[in-house]
């Protein structure tokens, strides 16, 4: 089965959701992520309901798969102000409930959120917080995809596997984003090892630590070595699952920032590498 390749409206904040829908489309994407993160015009505090129908059925028309959603949702959030995290939550589940038409798994990624604590003091914490949002989860049929992120405390394939492992919930996954994992050492073959058997989504960027600071490049831009990656993935039994690029927000907030050509640059990037191993 050959790979197919994905795309996140994350990368394209500063476009109407239809638009970077078609952007996506006419690169030459087969699957579509849809950020549903404060701050990005999808969010469904702003995005409304007849408009996150329509969107859906705009992806349909197109071809794709039914959209995952790139939700950011603050996992371990104080008791203080749940809530109204709770509640927005809920808005995040049902937007990916509306935007999905086909029998494929119902699919939200998220990091822990930056109100995690540290990973020695509070991994506890943390698993049971996944808990209570997988329970939530299971209400509305989804399945959360678990990223863990460079420059944090949840940064490696361990923690991540860790996390799985003391949980054993079917509606908690692993979202394999590499970058993160190579940007903090681990190496990639034994990282994708590790985490394959629990994940249920792919992402790729790129990047480096410079001076201890996490800086992300565009997959092809930096020093994974694509065609090795996709191999890897396909030795693990993931072939089956998109391969989503990811373009981070220390790129796309640069006043130079074109969507397009970062949106083309990763497409070719990732299609060279698949041509590579066909």
């Amino acid at each position: 089965m050959a790979f197919t390749l994905g795309y996140s409206t994350y990368a394209l904040k500063m476009l109407d959701p239809f638009e970077a829908v078609r952007l996506i489309k006419d690169v030459g994407y087969d699957a579509l992520e849809i950020c549903a993160a404060d701050g990005w015009p999808s969010s469904p505090t702003k995005f409304n309901s007849n408009k996150q129908t329509e969107l859906g059925k705009l992806a349909q028309d197109f071809g794709f798969e039914s959209p995952i959603i790139f939700a950011l949702i603050d996992v371990c959030v104080p008791h203080s102000d749940r809530e109204p995290e709770l509640e927005l939550t809920k808005k995040k589940f049902e937007m990916a409930q509306r935007l999905h038409f086909d029998d494929s798994p119902i699919l939200i990624t998220t990091t822990p959120g930056h109100s995690a604590p540290p990973w020695d003091s509070g991994k506890d914490q943390i698993r049971d917080a996944f808990l209570s949002l997988a329970d939530m989860a299971a209400e509305y049929e989804i399945v959360v995809a678990i990223e863990a992120h460079a420059g944090t405390d949840f940064e490696t394939p361990e923690k991540a596997v860790w996390i799985m492992e003391q949980t054993k919930h079917p509606n908690l996954k692993l979202d394999l984003d590499i970058s993160h994992f190579i940007v903090e050492g681990s190496e990639m073959v034994h990282s994708i090892e590790l985490t394959a058997p629990h994940s249920a989504m792919v992402h790729i960027k790129d990047g480096d630590k410079v001076s201890g600071q996490v800086q992300f490049c565009l997959p092809g831009d930096g020093k994974i070595n694509i065609p090795d990656f996709l191999t890897a993935l396909r030795a693990n039994g993931l072939e089956s699952l998109p391969v989503f690029a990811e373009v981070s927000v220390m790129q796309s907030r640069q006043p130079d920032y074109n969507p397009q050509r970062a949106a083309e640059f990763c497409f070719n990037a990732l299609d060279s590498g698949r041509r590579t191993i066909s």
